[in-house]
């Protein structure tokens, strides 16, 4: 019997130290040499670029082929993106560090958070109907804009950075928590000619995304399904439990401060006269 209670607890320490380790992995924020670079934008976040979408006349296909076709204001919350240009996307995995990055010097003009679901990248309208972080960067080349898309479980995105602030390239913009997709928006007046593709692994403030040109170079349309792996999956897990203990602790903390309070409320109220 000792014997088993001694596993369970051996076991439980385990199984609490690897949760405290994904944690902790999960948080990092390492600092990095930021690319220098005169005439371009560098990649917001670290990921893989899963897909390259152009929009025409304000209207971009769905990362899913099943799904339908939507307004990139719709997407973004704001029509100053112009008509045309390109969309690129960048699959943040869990194992990927949660820090997004400003492309390149410029001035943030436009901060929204717009409520939705938190649906999984496989369902059809899961990236203009998730949760997610609107923001447009006014910079030497015009506006673009960023688009944060939340994941499943416990997403967030905080913001570093308030609307108006002027911001240098590869600097820390906006913290996400569990984040599944960021997609950079281009329009083609800005001139700025992709430099990836589908598959290419980036990371913030260091990849070079796209780079100015005098003649604006259109890449093909890709699209790479991005399936999670094992190690993600069982990484998730510790994850997921984590916030719910996490609820779990602030809702008991919240029941035992409003116990007390009510305790020491009622030693104040005068006694009730006996009839």
């Amino acid at each position: 019997m000792l014997k088993m209670i001694f596993n369970a607890i051996l076991l439980l320490t385990c199984l609490v130290l690897v949760m405290g380790l994904c944690v902790l992995y999960f948080y990092r924020d390492p600092e990095r040499q930021v690319t220098s670079l005169d005439k371009g934008i560098l990649a917001p976040a670290d990921g893989s670029v899963v897909s390259v979408r152009r929009y025409r006349a304000g209207v971009a296909p769905t990362l899913n082929k099943n799904g339908r076709c939507f307004r990139v204001d719709e997407l973004a919350g704001t029509d100053v993106l112009g008509s045309d240009g390109t969309l690129i996307s960048i699959h943040i995995s869990p194992l990927d560090v949660h820090t997004i990055r400003s492309p390149a010097d410029a001035r943030i003009v436009y901060i929204s958070q717009i409520r939705g679901g938190l649906k999984f990248m496989r369902d059809a309208d899961f990236e203009f109907t998730n949760e997610r972080v609107s923001m447009v960067l006014e910079t030497a080349y015009g506006f673009i804009g960023l688009v944060v898309v939340g994941a499943p479980i416990a997403s967030s995105v905080k913001m570093l950075k308030a609307m108006g602030s002027c911001v240098v390239a590869g600097e820390k913009i906006a913290r996400i928590r569990l984040g599944s997709l960021a997609t950079v928006i281009i329009p083609d007046k800005c001139m700025l000619s992709l430099m990836l593709s589908c598959g290419n692994r980036v990371m913030a403030g260091v990849t070079v995304l796209a780079k100015q040109s005098e003649n604006l170079v259109i890449k093909e349309e890709c699209y790479t399904p991005r399936n999670s792996t094992v190690a993600e999956r069982l990484y998730l897990i510790f994850l997921a439990a984590y916030a719910v203990l996490k609820q779990v602790w602030t809702r008991l903390w919240q029941f035992m401060n409003l116990s007390i309070g009510a305790r020491i409320f009622a030693m104040y109220l005068p006694p009730k006269k006996r009839s």
